[in-house]
Order: C-alpha cells, then sequence, then structure tokens
C-alpha cells in the first residue's frame, strides 16, 4: 500500500497543483465579475451625480439671474425714489398723464 503511494505521489501532487490552480482561476473569474458589476453601478452613480450636478448648475444660473433683476428693480426703485424726493420741494406743474391719474385717485 505504500508502495502504491509513493509510486503515485508525483500524480497525486500535480493533481493537487492542477486543483489549485483550477480554484484559484475560478476565484480570479469570481472576481472578475464582480468587479463588472462594481463598475457598472459606479458608473449608474457617476451618471445621477452628473445629472445631479447639472441640475443643480441649472439652479444656481436661474437664482443668479433672478438675484440680478431683483438687484436691478431694487437700483430702479431707489433712482425713482431719489427722483421723487428731490420733486418734493418744487412746484413744477403736473404732466397731463400725472394730472388725470391724480384726479382719478383724488377726486
Amino acid at each position: 500500500m505504500q508502495a502504491l503511494v509513493l509510486r503515485n505521489l508525483p500524480a497525486l501532487g500535480l493533481a493537487l497543483v492542477l486543483l489549485v490552480a483550477v480554484a484559484w482561476l475560478v476565484n480570479l473569474v469570481q472576481d472578475r465579475t464582480q468587479l463588472q458589476a462594481d463598475l457598472v453601478a459606479v458608473k449608474i452613480e457617476v451618471a445621477t451625480a452628473r445629472v445631479a450636478q447639472q441640475q443643480a448648475l441649472d439652479v444656481a444660473r436661474f437664482h443668479r439671474a433672478h438675484l440680478a433683476r431683483a438687484a436691478d428693480q431694487a437700483r430702479q426703485f431707489d433712482a425713482i425714489r431719489n427722483d421723487l424726493q428731490e420733486m418734493e420741494g418744487r412746484d413744477a406743474p403736473l404732466s397731463p398723464l400725472l394730472r388725470a391719474t391724480a384726479e382719478r385717485l383724488w377726486p
């Protein structure tokens, strides 16, 4: 029995090496499959993040435009208020449009 085992020892060793090699290759294939799945998931996350980033940029651009319009309106209001305050002491005749408006407001 011992002689049979010793005689087949190189074949058993080769079988063990082949078994380890096959197990290693199977592990590599499983790792590659997992990495491919992870890559697909990360690509989806990146695409989602890019869409969210683009939406944030659009919202920021819209917000800046709104703030610019509000600032322009505030400047126009200040200019009109300053003009009216400068006119307070003057006794200039009203334009026909303002006279008609004033007569409608204060009969």
